[in-house]
């Protein structure tokens, strides 16, 4: 495979890899992202779930990584955080809240409570030409049959915007 140089910031260092097997044509593209920020919200070191990994005939790798509450946390920060609005945000917490018994970020920090409703805003505000032209694109064929419609994507938002609102006090 190949690594690229790592991008830096103050905040964040970046990789992306490839990685390719001599017996196998599949090639696997991801990003490594390491955080400089100092972060309250609590990890855990566990292999990724077998099944990511299981189509490209690789061993799950053990890294640390955040807990399903405190990305969703990290997640409603982001969708207030950020000029412009990310349909990967909105992605993410919809797959957090659809897929994760504990996704569930209780008890919010004042600052998240507060930022609900522009959250909220933020993904009313995303349109299906940003998802589709941000998160589509690095959808597997078969999934991009499955949510790159403007109709998953109204499910997807109409589900993230439930959610949040639950979380209001």
């Amino acid at each position: 495979g190949r690594i690229s140089r790592p991008e830096q910031t103050e905040t964040t260092q970046r990789w992306k890899l490839e990685f390719s097997g001599e017996s196998s044509r599949l090639q696997l593209h991801t990003t490594m992202e390491s955080s400089r920020r100092g972060s309250e919200d609590p990890f855990i070191l566990e292999p990724a779930r077998p099944e990511v990994v299981r189509v490209y005939g690789l061993p799950a790798p053990t890294a640390n990584h955040y807990t399903a509450a405190a990305a969703v946390r990290q997640k409603i920060g982001a969708l207030v955080g950020r000029k412009e609005p990310q349909a990967r945000d909105i992605w993410d917490l919809d797959h957090l809240f659809g897929t994760r018994a504990d996704a569930d970020p209780r008890p919010l920090p004042p600052r998240l409570r507060e930022a609900l409703t522009p959250a909220v805003e933020r993904v009313l505000e995303t349109p299906f030409a940003v998802f589709r032209s941000q998160v589509v694109p690095f959808l597997t064929d078969e999934h991009q049959e499955i949510f790159g419609t403007p109709e998953a994507w109204d499910r997807m938002r109409e589900g993230v915007v439930d959610r949040l609102t639950e979380l209001a006090p």
